[in-house]
C-alpha cells in the first residue's frame, strides 16, 4: 500500500493528492478537508483562527501504526495525509486526506476511522483564538465530534 503523511506549515493541493492515491486499479477515491469552523468561543465570542502545535516525528510515528490498522480492516490501495502547523484562519483548510480503494464502502469506511484515530492517538494539539484574541486549548475528545 503506498502512504504519505506530511506535519508542515504549507498547504497541499487536491490534485497532489489525487494524482498519489490513484491507480490503474483504483475503483473509488475520497479526498477530505478538514476546514476552520468559527464555533463559538464563550457567550459572545467566534474562533477567528486555530493554531495548531505539533510533534512532526511522533506524529507520522502515529500515523504508520494507524495506517496497519486500516489495512487490517479495509481493503485501501493508498492513503494521502497532510495537516497544517501554525495559524489557519477560519474557512481555511488544517487537514487533507485521500484514500483510494477498489470499493467506495472501503475508502469511507477507513476515512472515519483515520480521522477518529489522529483525533485519539497524533501528537497534534490546537489552541483557538477568538476575534477578540482570547485563547482556549482545545482538549481533542471524540465527543467533541458528536455534538
Amino acid at each position: 500500500m503506498r502512504q504519505h503523511f506530511n506535519i508542515s506549515s504549507e498547504p497541499v493541493t487536491a490534485d497532489v493528492i489525487k494524482a498519489f492515491i490513484q491507480e490503474a486499479s483504483t475503483g473509488a477515491t475520497v479526498i477530505f478537508e478538514g476546514i476552520v469552523r468559527p464555533d463559538q468561543m464563550g457567550e459572545q465570542e467566534q474562533v477567528a483562527i486555530i493554531e495548531y502545535e505539533g510533534l512532526p516525528e511522533m506524529a507520522i510515528k502515529e500515523l504508520e501504526k494507524i495506517s496497519m490498522q486500516l489495512q487490517s480492516q479495509f481493503d485501501i490501495q493508498s492513503i494521502y495525509f497532510h495537516h497544517l502547523l501554525g495559524k489557519v484562519a477560519v474557512g481555511q483548510t488544517a487537514v487533507w486526506v485521500g484514500i483510494s480503494a477498489k470499493h467506495r464502502k472501503d475508502c469511507f469506511g477507513a476515512l472515519d476511522v483515520l480521522m477518529d484515530e489522529v483525533k485519539r492517538t497524533v501528537p497534534i494539539f490546537k489552541k483557538e483564538i477568538g476575534q477578540e484574541n482570547s485563547t482556549k486549548w482545545v482538549v481533542p475528545t471524540l465527543q467533541n465530534e458528536k455534538k
